[in-house]
């Protein structure tokens, strides 16, 4: 009877794993002519001393990235990996700095999800993480969710990209933390995460998935170091706890990409083990930086996966291609 048991609690989680999309089924986000194209905005930092001068034209100015990769890359989805305002320069006008930042896709009717980073939530009224992920959800653009109430932070969750009228691929987000909580990935994150992906793997199959926090690990760091990189690394990259989060990537095969934010001047991308280890590029012109502004671009396409970074001005730089077909779901 134990046997009979655990089985009915293992069907009773993935049927509530499968009820955390419920709404995304009636508006799928699907593959065209066989490709999936996401570009990923990160630190984008809107709001940074709105009482200054050069505050709001920073703000204009990221503005202007946004619509030019948009313009020239013309994609499915957008995914902002954090720090879209710089929360504790706002005093109570956050949602009203969030619909700013909305615009660009919204004028393009370009849908979009959120994961927070840790200066999104620091406004002094109306600012805090559940507050700004029940406006963006007002957003019938918006696929972003409040995670399992569990789980510390708000964006931790999934979305499934159907291809022929089945998933064809995963895009899997973690809440990193800081501003008002604690900046880490916790265990029970971890945990989140590598049960997901198992019950995923079980109703879906060997889907390619990427996977978005805003903090990255300091083994990303470890990685750049030993060379075979495309992209910058000017920036330290500080530990944060994580509880083993890195070699919990490495043991999921179906995640081929992992790409993070946080650190304005790094843009790297590295492989290892089947897969690609990223960060983005720096957006916004709110926060520290020297380096140009763009937007990292993602594809699905058939049997492979594509990223490079596409720059304010239009160039395209560290284009990487990884053939995923046969690696998915082989042993690291």
């Amino acid at each position: 009877s134990s046997g009979i048991n655990a089985e009915y609690g293992d069907k009773m989680k993935l049927l509530l794993c499968l009820l955390v999309v419920p709404l995304l089924a009636a508006h799928p986000l699907t593959f065209k002519d066989g490709k999936f194209k996401i570009v990923q905005f990160t630190d984008l930092h809107y709001g940074e001393d709105e009482f200054t001068p050069w505050g709001p034209i920073q703000d204009k100015n990221s503005d202007h990235v946004m619509h030019v990769v948009l313009a020239s890359e013309d994609p499915d989805f957008v995914l902002f990996t954090g720090d879209v305002l710089t929360g504790n320069n706002i005093d109570a006008n956050a949602t009203e700095y969030w619909k700013y930042v909305l615009s660009p896709c919204v004028q393009r009717s370009t849908p979009w999800a959120h994961v927070f980073g840790n200066h999104d939530d620091l406004s002094k009224e109306k600012g805090d993480r559940e507050t700004l992920m029940s406006y963006d959800m007002t957003y019938n653009l918006s696929y972003s969710q409040r995670g399992e109430a569990s789980l510390p932070g708000v964006s931790n969750y999934f979305i499934p990209i159907y291809r022929e009228g089945r998933v064809g691929a995963l895009i899997y987000v973690l809440d990193s933390g800081g501003g008002s909580i604690a900046m880490q990935v916790s265990e029970a994150q971890v945990q989140w995460l590598t049960e997901r992906y198992h019950w995923n793997t079980q109703m879906y199959g060997n889907v390619p998935s990427i996977l978005s926090f805003h903090v990255p690990t300091s083994e990303f760091q470890h990685l750049y170091n030993q060379g075979n990189c495309l992209g910058d690394l000017n920036n330290t990259i500080d530990e944060i706890p994580n509880f083993h989060l890195y070699e919990t990537i490495l043991s999921l095969p179906n995640i081929i990409m992992v790409t993070t934010g946080h650190y304005h001047e790094n843009d790297f991308c590295c492989p290892i083990k089947n897969k690609l280890i990223c960060q983005g590029r720096h957006s916004g012109y709110g926060g520290y930086s020297n380096v140009a502004r763009g937007g990292r671009v993602m594809v699905f396409e058939n049997n492979k996966f594509e990223t490079w970074i596409r720059m304010e001005m239009g160039e395209k730089i560290h284009h990487m291609v990884l053939d995923y077909d046969e690696l998915l779901s082989q042993e690291v």
